[in-house]
């Protein structure tokens, strides 16, 4: 999941040039849609104006604050008509920051958006299976839920901050607290705030529940401690060792509420054979070992499996493979009752529905922060005979347009 894509860049016609728009130019605008971002687009002589702080149905005056060959980028500066789903926006430097695509959105309606996420991507897959997706599952903690967060240091008025970059118009924003980390995590900011010079990226991992953090890089002459090699988390009896370049799920209490509702929905029994594939740290591995007879996992990165085997000195089990899922699977001999997919958020690879098709698990749970490529596996997997049981969206990601999304899915 923590993987990145290479960046597309569009080599279409130039839509702008013709109309002579120039920046600051104020401009009316409908919102009709949202952009894979999460952020509101309307449009202006058929031109994209993607706005962000909008609605569908507002209509919004806006500022010209970035010109691209394909689209405009606006500033939000009245609102003429408020939609229903707006909230007091709770943070200052929403708008600047674009962090949170959704925090002017009631809590209610994110959950509903989500879900709609999650169809539109199904149906786009030609899966009409709208009435097995599950309403939304809320989060505990609306905010200060990420475990992990990623800084950009920048030089502003002689001197080093922490900030994040606008990934619409690119500009740099200084802040002093982020109100989805958790307060770990802000409290550990504040400290480094005076000591940043000669960085560029600051990287913070850290949990409530334990108070163990990782900085990093390492800080010199800096009496707090940095450039641990891991933190420890904690999900219900399980205590995680996490390295810094492992990924590991950034809202604990969602997790604990996946693995709930899988309990609930008996998708464990104590005489299966099953394999974690993509495995992380053992995250899921550890979690399911109680309830089923083997389970084997696989990872690629070596220091998750090294942290993997730490955190699952208690089950005697598990067993892990190191490799690639498309390598490594077929290396399970037995037959699989149970195959948990948590890939990448580029999905699958072609070749692991390949070897799924060749082995033929009982049951499959797949897992992922991609809706879009969530739906696309689900398609591949229904087209070598699997049906689907189940879909449950989890708000992983409260505040922001991004949604964790849970298959069941039975052999034919």
């Amino acid at each position: 999941m923590g993987k990145r894509r290479k960046k597309k860049f569009y080599t279409g016609p130039n839509l702008t040039e013709q109309h002579n728009f120039y920046t600051d130019q104020k401009l009316t605008v409908l919102i009709e849609k949202y952009d894979s971002n999460g952020v509101g687009v309307g449009f202006y002589k058929d031109i994209p104006i993607v706005v962000f702080n909008s609605i569908i149905g507002e209509e919004i005056e806006v500022s010209i604050e970035k010109i691209f060959p394909e689209k405009i980028i606006g500033k939000n500066i009245k609102v003429n008509t408020l939609s229903e789903k707006r909230t007091k926006i709770d943070c200052e430097f929403f708008g600047n920051c674009t962090g949170c695509q959704w925090m002017h959105i009631n809590y209610p309606d994110q959950l509903t958006m989500k879900r709609d996420i999650v169809i539109n991507h199904l149906s786009n897959n030609n899966l009409l299976i709208e009435n097995i997706v599950q309403k939304t599952i809320p989060s505990e903690k609306k905010i200060h839920y990420r475990n992990h967060a990623r800084f950009t240091v920048r030089k502003k008025n002689l001197k080093e901050e922490i900030g994040f970059v606008n990934f619409l118009n690119r500009q740099w924003t200084n802040i002093n607290q982020c109100k989805i980390m958790n307060k770990t995590i802000n409290s550990k900011m504040e400290s480094l705030r005076n000591n940043l010079e000669g960085k560029t990226q600051v990287s913070i991992r850290a949990s409530d529940i334990t108070k163990s953090f990782l900085i990093q890089p390492k800080f010199e002459n800096l009496e707090l401690d940095t450039g641990q090699k891991y933190y420890k988390e904690k999900i219900f009896d399980n205590t995680y060792q996490v390295a810094s370049p492992s990924f590991f799920q950034v809202n604990i209490s969602q997790v604990e509420k996946i693995f709930k509702k899988l309990i609930e929905s008996d998708v464990f029994s104590s005489n299966q054979l099953a394999v974690d594939a993509y495995c992380g740290v053992g995250t899921f591995t550890c979690l399911i070992a109680p309830y089923v007879n083997k389970v084997y996992g696989i990872e690629e990165s070596a220091s998750a499996i090294i942290d993997a085997k730490e955190n699952s000195k208690k089950y005697s089990n598990i067993e892990y493979l190191l490799g690639k899922t498309e390598e490594v699977l077929s290396d399970v001999k037995e037959n699989i009752d149970l195959l948990i997919l948590d890939p990448p958020r580029i999905g699958c690879d072609d070749k692991v529905i390949e070897i799924i098709n060749k082995i033929k698990p009982k049951d499959i749970l797949l897992i992922s922060c991609s809706p879009e490529n969530f739906a696309v596996d689900i398609s591949k997997l229904v087209s070598i005979s699997y049906e689907v049981k189940k879909i449950i969206p989890f708000d992983m990601f409260p505040q922001t347009h991004h949604v964790e999304v849970v298959g069941v899915l039975n052999l034919l």
